[in-house]
């Protein structure tokens, strides 16, 4: 379930319940943080500030003690006036109206105003709501409540630089307000002052140890910032606080991957699919560590899940083809790259790799099939002239052999194996001068990459050669 989705099912029961109502400014307070916790976590598109309140108002009501309690009555002055001339009020005109309130809004407190701003804020009157926080700071400049709310809207109409200022402010007054650190953490972020931004949520946890949002962006930016060990610790303690958060192993096993930590890479993507058994990028994911830690038996048993449950069928056949490939299963692997195949008929790698199955299986027309098919796609790919040619060596087809050898010679001078099967190719030929030049050309190209031990063996190769043709008698040499 999305964090989206989470709010919209808790909102109606957080709304409805007593506690809450009897809280409502610590709750509107803790839904606007959670509005802004949204936010930082990366998700994208806009979200009302009623919606991300409702998804809050639970943990913001039990912060109550953070945020003055406003819950009493708006005054007696407003609801005389209510009562006696509701009657003329909704048939003035917006001017005398306008002035009318303008003139009863003379004998509010700051309290007042400040409930006005949180009932205004609830009912999307954002524009009024921030006029009221600001009144009730002009009467009371230690307002700190007011300061925080009002920073909330800036925040939310991205006006970041007044929204920083309120924050800062209400920490000023406030400095163990954790939930004002955190939010102007997560607009410093958006600025890309990450610096500053880890400083903020530095800061909310040492006020709050248990601030989950807190440790999840400040691991996301040292992740970002390449400071693995900094972000998998953040996340281990997000696990702490919160054990079934699937977002935050798959992000720790993204770290784990990268650092090759393959083994505890293993463990949360396993821990992924117990949360959420519908997460096939995770057995995805899982498969391939698999693979990379050789247990290729489990590597399959992830991809044929995925397989026989058609989700991401090309790719899983692909995997699940290398896997048994790599597991020496030729038979299986050839019958995964042609599923893919079917699907991208033009995957030059899917059609080498299946070319080279069938070469060990001695399906040597079917390979040589799967060359010509990648020569076709790619005109330039030497490793399929080269891999046809040793095809047809081995069916005895030295013509054909040479002339892709040759071929792989001309797109790369410097392929010397190329030089090595044309020479060996020759040697069998009896052509053996012809044999020795190949292997010259192939041993200076060895010798720049530091390939020693090929130098030595095609050296033997050469002085055999030699040998052979200085001890042949001169009626067995060819004289045309």
């Amino acid at each position: 379930m999305s964090i989206e989705e989470f709010v919209v099912d808790v909102a109606e029961e957080c709304i409805l319940n007593e506690f809450t109502s009897s809280n409502k400014v610590g709750a509107v307070a803790g839904g606007v943080g959670a509005l802004c916790a949204i936010g930082a976590l990366g998700l994208t598109g806009p979200i009302a500030i009623p919606v991300a309140i409702a998804g809050g108002v639970l943990a913001g009501a039990k912060g109550e003690s953070s945020v003055k309690n406003a819950a009493r009555s708006i005054g007696s002055i407003v609801e005389s006036v209510a009562s006696g001339v509701g009657s003329v009020v909704g048939y003035a005109t917006k001017g005398i109206t306008g002035g009318f309130l303008g003139f009863i809004d003379i004998f509010k407190s700051d309290e007042d105003f400040f409930k006005r701003g949180v009932e205004r804020l609830e009912n999307e009157q954002y524009t009024e709501a921030l006029e009221d926080f600001s009144k009730a700071i002009e009467i009371n400049p230690q307002y700190s409540e007011a300061y925080f709310l009002r920073g909330c809207i800036y925040f939310d109409a991205r006006e970041y630089q007044e929204a920083i200022e309120d924050f800062s402010k209400a920490i000023e007054i406030n400095p163990e307000w954790d939930e004002a650190y955190f939010l102007r953490g997560c607009i410093r972020s958006d600025v890309h002052d990450y610096r500053g931004a880890i400083t903020d949520y530095s800061q909310t946890i040492i006020i709050n140890p248990e601030h989950f949002e807190a440790y999840c962006n400040r691991g996301h930016l040292l992740a970002a910032q390449k400071n693995y060990d900094g972000a998998i610790s953040d996340y281990t303690q997000c696990i702490t606080i919160k054990p079934n958060e699937i977002e935050i192993y798959e992000r720790r096993g993204r770290i784990y991957i990268e650092i090759k930590e393959y083994k505890c890479a293993l463990s949360d993507y396993t821990q992924v699919i117990r949360l959420d058994q519908r997460k096939f990028d995770a057995y995805f994911i899982r498969g391939s560590i698999f693979i990379d830690l050789k247990d290729y038996k489990e590597a399959i048993k992830d991809f044929t899940y995925i397989i026989e449950k058609n989700y991401n069928l090309a790719d899983a056949h692909l995997y699940r083809a290398n896997a048994y490939l790599a597991n020496e299963n030729y038979h299986q692997a050839i019958a995964d790259f042609t599923q893919v195949i079917k699907i991208r008929p033009n995957d030059v790698p899917c059609l080498l790799s299946r070319a080279d199955a069938r070469a060990i299986l001695k399906d040597y027309n079917g390979a040589i099939a799967d060359y010509t098919l990648v020569i076709k796609n790619q005109s330039e790919s030497v490793d399929a002239y080269f891999k046809r040619g040793n095809s047809r060596s081995l069916q005895r087809d030295f013509k054909g052999a040479i002339q892709d050898y040759n071929q792989a010679i001309q797109i790369d001078p410097n392929y010397a194996f190329a030089y090595v099967k044309r020479g060996s190719i020759r040697k069998k030929q009896g052509k053996n001068k012809e044999a020795i030049e190949d292997f010259k050309l192939a041993i200076t190209i060895f010798y720049k990459k530091s390939m020693l031990s090929e130098v030595r063996n095609l050296q033997q190769e050469i002085r055999n050669l030699e040998n052979e043709i200085k001890n042949t008698p001169w009626w067995k040499t060819r004289i045309f």
